[in-house]
């Protein structure tokens, strides 16, 4: 890069940042920063042309539409700073991957997006850039995120090289030169001071303008002696488990594996489970398989290894009233402490645990021998954490417990009104009732306990509905605050009849319904941030056309993106002819783009001559420029990450943002997967779609029945797919593999063709052979459930799916979706080797006896658990462990969010809510600031 374009710029970007970017058009700062970067562009830019080109496009936009194009144009400058920052850092500091630490620590900075606007509009870009001002001497790149030592061995590196400098120059030149070179020195100086004096005033201006218009750091106005607590709080909860007593370096380690690290973990770390052990049982009245405590005196123990293997056997007597004697043995099939120093023949001993009846005798396995001294009461159970024994965990959580309380009321997160108004005990009260249940505790309240339906349990699942809500709520509140990609659509002004002569059918009243809904959406000034959901074949990509067709009449551009290169392209064979109707231009963006073709759509759609874009992935790269992004749809919601639905967002200033599944989401995980969002739904088929009949065959010969209905409707002249678990035969698991399959459906059919796709193909063969399917010249397609998304296919009337229960309900749903496309019978065939009556063959009648896709998921949901939010688990958000959506769960998480969204609609950034807002960080890993890093 040429020098001085390169220190103009440098020099432009700090000017620019002290002023928060917001004199970019008001004074000389944009042309100087335009003509720089053409300049370097001229003159050859290296590793950061992409990023000039983006930044230089950023500054033109910004000139067109003003202040509303700003962020971009900040995002860019960041990069671009961040880039050129560490390249200095490499140069003047002469260390070997410096620039790269200095551009990975930017970049982590970088990607809290939220953060890093505030940071950026309140005048803080210098400090994030690392550039410091031209008069200190310093790398412009390494100090701001380097620590004291790394700053003094890049100021002396920078000395030694500036001494050899000058000493070479006196040699060669003579010593004439030195005082000319120190005019030039002090002169030098004085202009940088006085360039940092008037940086300085610019960047203290800035940032009261910006703090204006953020409002006070959320611990600006707080009571110093009570944000003081807070922080100590916060650290007190945050202290290794290695503070307390007892625990030293290899009980750390196993803790650690458990993913047990500070105090906090250990007193949320929750027994499994209750026994009542207050009272002893006498022999004679015991219930088999019950547990029980029993006393006895022991007869006999011996212990030792026999055979390999270790035994001991205790043997305890009770002599009843009428001097009977009732004995029971007890068994352990592995060491256990001590054991044989702690008892001997003529002691009393107490055991408790669950007594069978073994070889006509009373018998215990594995039974604990209880402390006489501490006397009977509620035994608690905790999960097992390898290495450490269940008396050390109760007394760990305990002391735990006794480190928390030492916070006061400062340890209930929660505002008092809200406790009282859903009738919750205080958070301690919950922990103290959870590790250490009152001996005098009633059977109901015990039986609770073992429920986890106690009052203490009731206030952690609570906790944790609202801080998930908060945490939704927020993103939601944050997001829109921006101001919208698109001014408000006025009212009326979608064109309904225009949409019509652009599809080849009237839309169903729902999907006019839920067009309505997205027509209000458009035509407020806050983005749209909609959930649409529909069943299979519901409708729902008409419906994001019909979306994408308001906001490129509005002058604005459209993305489409999907999960797999399968459901893209599906997409462009379905909008296709819309658009052509509409005289729109769309196209087509994934992984397999030719790089040809790839750099001429990128410069068709950085120009605005693209208003549609379908894609993958390919569409978050950082060369992917649309003109004026104004609306992003996600298909399939559920397969995509926070992050990567960000990325997309981040193309645009504040799209709107409709995602889009054909997964059926209870309420209940639709409040918690996507709780910042507005839900639509599609519940109603278009005319002509049939949805399939569905039948189980389960048993031994089960596959052979199920293969041969395939057969009969192959045969009846219908195309039909088989969908295997397995590409390829597995000694691990017993299921059928595609290869196989097919092979067999060849044997079955020696007339007709088969063909085969599985996720190990490469983008070009699975095209071939869905091209292949669909024309006809195959009529059996044996898949993995790579087909399970995207695949239409209107005259496939069959699907066997093989050993079905190696998948979810939902999962099922979606594969069943595959047929039932057109006007005609259609059938769905469900294979598992388990018997019916099995859970396996109980599971899969769901499906045989509803086709409604939320009922379907209500079911798999009660089966199965959430999972991970659908195998995706939302960065920033809260994750559930003692909250269920079954029974009172629903009702909870319902009121739950009602309490949390009347807190955010009052106070969005919870200033005057501190203790909430350290919780919610907490929760979420984002507590630097009560840290004292917040000054």
């Amino acid at each position: 890069m040429a020098t001085d374009a390169l220190e103009e710029l440098r020099a432009c970007l700090r000017e620019a940042a002290a002023d928060g970017f917001a004199g970019v058009l008001e004074d000389s700062l944009g042309p100087r920063m335009r003509a720089a970067t053409d300049a370097l562009l001229e003159q050859g830019a290296g590793d950061h042309e992409a990023e000039l080109r983006h930044f230089r496009g950023g500054l033109e936009r910004f000139e067109e539409r003003g202040r509303q194009d700003r962020s971009r144009v900040v995002a860019h400058g960041l990069r671009l700073g961040m880039g050129l920052a560490a390249q200095r850092s490499d140069a003047q500091g002469g260390q070997a991957g410096r620039g790269r630490v200095v551009k990975a620590d930017l970049g982590r900075r970088l990607g809290q997006a939220a953060k890093t606007r505030e940071a950026l509009e309140g005048g803080s870009l210098d400090d994030l850039l690392g550039t410091a001002g031209e008069g200190e001497g310093e790398g412009a790149g390494s100090e701001a995120t380097s620590e004291a030592p790394a700053k003094k061995k890049t100021k002396t590196a920078a000395a030694k090289r500036k001494t050899k400098a000058a000493a070479g120059s006196e040699g060669s030149e003579g010593s004439d030169a030195a005082p000319s070179a120190a005019k030039k020195k002090s002169a030098s100086k004085k202009k940088g001071a006085a360039k940092k004096k008037s940086a300085a005033k610019k960047k203290s201006a800035a940032k009261k303008k910006g703090a204006a218009e953020r409002g006070p750091d959320p611990t600006a106005g707080l009571d110093a002696e009570l944000l003081e607590r807070l922080r100590a709080s916060a650290l007190r909860r945050l202290a290794s488990v290695t503070t307390l007593s007892g625990v030293g370096k290899r009980t750390a380690e196993k803790l650690a594996a458990r993913g047990i690290e500070t105090i906090e973990d250990l007193a949320f770390l929750l027994p499994l489970g209750y026994e009542d052990r207050r009272h002893t049982v006498a022999l004679q009245e015991i219930v088999e398989g019950e547990s029980a405590v029993v006393d006895g005196v022991v007869r006999s123990f011996r212990s030792g290894w026999y055979g390999g293997r270790y035994s001991a056997t205790m043997r305890i007597e009770q002599i009843q009233e009428n001097g009977a004697r009732i004995g029971l043995e007890a068994r352990w099939f592995h060491p256990v402490g001590g054991l044989g120093q702690r008892v001997s023949t003529g002691d009393t001993v107490l055991l408790a645990g669950v007594v069978k009846h073994f070889r006509g005798k009373l018998s215990m396995v594995h039974p604990e021998i209880l402390d006489p001294e501490l006397g009977l009461g509620i035994g608690l159970r905790y999960p097992q954490v390898e290495g450490v024994g269940q008396r050390t965990l109760v007394r760990l959580c305990r002391a735990a417990l006794e480190r928390l309380q030492e916070a006061g009321e400062l340890a209930d997160p929660l505002p008092p009104a809200l406790v009282r108004r859903h009738q919750l005990i205080g958070v301690l009260d919950a922990l103290g009732q959870l590790h250490e249940p009152d001996e005098a505790i009633s059977d109901e309240a015990l039986r609770a306990l073992q429920r986890r339906e106690s009052p203490g349990h009731r206030r952690l699942a609570f906790d944790e509905f609202f801080f998930l809500q908060l945490a939704l709520l927020r993103q939601r509140g944050l997001y829109r605050a921006e101001p919208c990609a698109l001014p408000p659509l006025v009212e009326g002004s979608f064109d309904r009849e225009r949409l019509r002569a652009c599809l080849p059918w009237e839309p169903t009243a729902a999907q006019w319904r839920v067009i309505a809904e997205i027509e209000g959406d458009l035509g407020r000034p806050k983005p749209m941030l909609r959930l649409l959901q529909g069943d299979v074949g519901s409708g729902k990509t008409a419906v994001a056309f019909a979306a994408a067709l308001a906001v490129i009449d509005a002058g604005a551009q459209a993305a489409i993106m999907a999960p797999t290169e399968i459901l893209a392209e599906q997409h462009l064979r379905s909008m296709e002819p819309w658009c052509e109707a509409a005289g729109l231009r769309i196209g087509l963006l994934t992984g397999s783009t030719p790089r040809a073709q790839r750099t001429s759509l990128l410069a068709l759609l950085a120009a605005g001559e693209i208003d549609l874009l379908v894609g993958t992935h390919a569409l978050l790269v950082a060369d992917v420029e649309f003109a004026n992004l104004a609306l992003v749809v996600v298909d399939e919601q559920h397969r995509f990450g926070v992050e990567q639905r960000g990325a997309l967002r981040e193309k645009g200033a504040a799209p709107h943002l409709l995602v889009m599944t054909a997964t059926p989401i209870p309420r209940s995980l639709a409040l918690t997967a996507f709780g910042e969002l507005d839900v639509s739904v599609i519940d109603e088929l278009p005319p002509g779609r049939v949805a399939p009949d569905t039948q189980v065959y389960a048993g031994a010969r089960s596959l052979v029945r199920a293969r041969r209905a395939l057969v009969e409707r192959v045969l009846a002249g219908d195309k039909a797919y088989v969908v295997c678990p397995l590409v390829e035969a597995s000694e691990a698991v017993d299921a059928s593999d595609v290869e196989a399959t097919a092979a067999a459906m060849r044997k079955l059919l020696p007339k007709h063709a088969v063909g085969v796709v599985h996720g190990r193909m490469v983008s070009r063969e699975k095209d071939e052979i869905m091209t292949r399917f669909r024309a006809g010249e195959l009529q059996i397609l044996v898949a993995t459930t790579v087909i399970e998304v995207g695949v239409d296919v209107p005259d496939a009337r069959a699907i066997l799916i093989e050993h079905a229960e190696r998948f979810g309900l939902a999962q099922l749903h979606q594969l069943r979706g595959r047929v039932g496309r057109s006007a005609g019978r259609s059938s769905c065939m469900l294979h598992t080797a388990s018997e019916a009556n099995s859970d396996a063959g109980a599971r899969l009648s769901v499906l045989a006896e509803s086709g409604d896709g939320f009922v379907v998921a209500e079911r798999d949901l009660e089966l199965r658990g959430p999972g991970e939010l659908f195998g995706t688990r939302q960065s920033g958000v809260p994750r559930l462990r003692f909250a269920s959506f079954s029974g009172e769960g629903m009702k909870m998480l319902v009121a739950a969010r009602e309490a949390a969204l009347a807190i955010v609609e009052d106070d969005p950034q919870l200033r005057r809510h501190p203790q909430l807002r350290l919780e919610l960080e907490l929760r979420t890993g984002d507590a630097q600031l009560w840290a004292g890093e917040s000054g």
